[in-house]
């Protein structure tokens, strides 16, 4: 099994609950982990009862400590929830947290890190429901996960140089802050100040974020002999779960999620769910 590739992507030597997991660098892939709770089918809820099952998107900004998505110039952290009501009741729930943030997860300040940006729903028997959570609660890509937790200092200074010469080369900033400055607060781990500069900021055409953080995970891959398709992160799983809700609500099957499929080869940075 190829070793999972741990990269500090913008992470400046600051904590964070983003698309990471707890394991360091050269560990196989463990998964994007998840939980359930509620009654699971017990409890008086019989198979032919109607249900309806409610996929939400929870999202936060990537690399912020503090609660909540702000700006949708910036990369999200995603994990997905399945909620399941029967006769008025929930009588379970299912996330898949996704390498990083769980549901219930709180900033220093108490409020929840994650806030829904997106909700589709589903209607059929609990029998029908059954096999559809239980397909979502393996639903994961199987390429390997790039992962933003820290590495040593000179990794992080290799990606951090990468994606100053992207910035600098390719991003105009006309207010207070320049495009030097935004790169400054980047280093420092400024992230709520780099949200604040983004807007009076305009990238060269034919350029952008996802471009830049290809370019620079890129060459630092290209180092180990691989290629971006070879890697997901959260928002590919994320993606990927709410394939297989949405072929559900259509058409009541239940297909097997692919976790070689194309969804899971390249790094999705942005994701904007759309119901």
């Amino acid at each position: 099994m190829r070793a999972r590739l741990t990269l500090a992507l913008l992470s400046f030597a600051f904590a964070l609950a983003s698309c990471s997991s707890d394991d360091s660098g050269g560990s196989p892939a463990s998964g994007g982990a998840g939980g359930s709770s509620g009654s699971g089918g017990a409890g008086g809820v019989g198979g032919n009862q109607s249900c309806t099952a409610a996929v939400t998107w929870l999202q936060k900004d990537a690399y912020k400590e503090t609660a909540g998505r702000s700006s949708d110039l910036w990369p999200p952290h995603t994990t997905t929830q399945i909620d399941v009501s029967c006769g008025g009741q929930v009588v379970k729930t299912a996330f898949r947290e996704n390498h990083g943030t769980k549901p219930s997860d709180k900033d220093a300040t108490g409020a929840l890190f994650l806030v829904p940006v997106g909700t589709m729903e589903a209607n059929a028997t609990w029998s029908e429901m059954e096999p559809m959570l239980s397909a979502y609660e393996s639903c994961e890509c199987g390429t390997g996960f790039l992962s933003m937790d820290a590495l040593g200092d000179a990794a992080v200074q290799k990606l951090v140089a990468e994606i100053e010469q992207y910035v600098l080369a390719h991003l105009t900033c006309t207010g207070a802050v320049d495009a030097p400055g935004l790169v400054q607060k980047l280093k420092a781990g400024d992230i709520a100040g780099v949200l604040a500069v983004l807007p009076s900021c305009t990238w060269e055409a034919g350029f952008d974020w996802s471009l830049g953080f290809d370019d620079a995970l890129g060459k630092v891959i290209a180092a180990a002999k691989e290629t971006l398709a070879d890697y997901h992160v959260c928002n590919n799983d994320a993606e990927l779960q709410a394939t297989l809700f949405d072929g559900f609500r259509k058409t009541g099957a239940v297909t097997a999620c692919d976790g070689s499929g194309a969804t899971c080869h390249g790094p999705k940075w942005f994701y904007a769910p759309k119901p």
